[in-house]
């Protein structure tokens, strides 16, 4: 999952739709949902860690992973220092970090950094309507009430947001995705405020084995935005 996001952040349509073909292994990172919260900084590489004790956990020698946003950058992570544990990959609105990052359009930027003291749902819905598509949030008000609640259901503890943050902003991932053996899907909206396009098609360029589908008219969250769309690319990739 990605920045600040939790297990039930997936919605229900599109695990449900993975988990027709596959056993479906979903999980809160360090600090969020129910996982233990935190007191100190961490890298996206622990994250990546994390992901794979996951798998060693359950005794699951090689999946295929998925990440979105932030956990898509865990993904690159995961692929890279553990290849023969990755079958195919699929990259979900994220990009390659360090200075080749195309940056998120103001709007975007200014949902990420509400005022202090501002209520708990308002800054969701801020945030959906800045990171989906435009106009996707006033269409669609009772997918960010579900959003909503998944978010009040189990708040994210504003240090883990920051470590998160943090971790994000610090980690380069462009110099090891040459290393990434893994068949790798790319999923990326054209109309992403958050993580533009440009950094899907820079992904796809440098991963060897990499394929781009662009879901027109998406923003950052497709899995609330196309989810049938984004079922039926995923679901195909994979089988």
């Amino acid at each position: 999952m990605g920045l600040g996001g939790r297990t039930s952040d997936w919605g229900e349509a599109f695990p449900a739709a993975l988990a027709q073909h596959h056993r479906v292994i979903a999980f809160d990172n360090r600090g969020t949902g129910r996982s233990a919260r935190v007191d100190r900084a961490f890298s996206l590489q622990d994250l990546a860690d994390d992901a794979i004790g996951v798998l060693d956990a359950l005794g699951v020698a090689r999946a295929h992973v998925v990440g979105i946003s932030m956990g898509g950058m865990i993904a690159q992570r995961v692929a890279a220092q553990a290849p023969r544990r990755v079958d195919k990959l699929v990259l979900m609105s994220t990009h390659v970090g360090g200075l080749r990052v195309f940056w998120p359009h103001p709007r975007a930027v200014q949902v990420l950094f509400p005022e202090p003291g501002t209520p708990a749902a308002q800054i969701v819905r801020a945030r959906m309507a800045g990171i989906a598509a435009p106009g996707f949030a006033d269409k669609n008000p009772h997918t960010v009430d579900a959003i909503v609640a998944s978010a009040l259901g189990a708040p994210t503890p504003l240090r883990t947001y920051r470590y998160q943050l943090q971790a994000v902003l610090r980690d380069d991932r462009y110099p090891v995705l040459r290393h990434i053996e893994a068949e790798t899907l790319v999923v990326h909206g054209d109309a992403d405020p958050l993580v533009p396009f440009e950094n899907g098609k820079l992904l796809a360029r440098k991963i060897p084995h990499a394929h781009l589908a662009v879901l027109h008219g998406c923003g950052h969250l497709p899995m609330w935005e196309q989810p049938e769309q984004l079922c039926g690319v995923v679901t195909g990739f994979l089988s």
